[in-house]
């Protein structure tokens, strides 16, 4: 079953059920992901990109997952 991505409303809001974070990551590789998702998906997908890949991360560690 294929995770389903959830678009936030608008810019600034935080949709019921979800959290606000940051972290602190190394610049040039934070800007090299960026430029990556923009290419292969597209402006606004950098925060599905991230929330899929922590979701997969998950499951391919044994953790617990809806």
């Amino acid at each position: 079953m294929p995770d389903e991505l959830h678009i936030l409303p608008e810019q600034g809001e935080i949709e019921v059920g979800k959290i606000k974070t940051s972290i602190n990551i190394d610049e040039d590789t934070w800007n090299d992901f960026r430029i990556l998702v923009l290419q292969k998906e597209g402006g606004r997908k950098l925060t599905d990109v991230i929330e899929t890949l922590i979701k997969q991360y998950i499951k391919k560690n044994g953790g617990m997952h809806k």
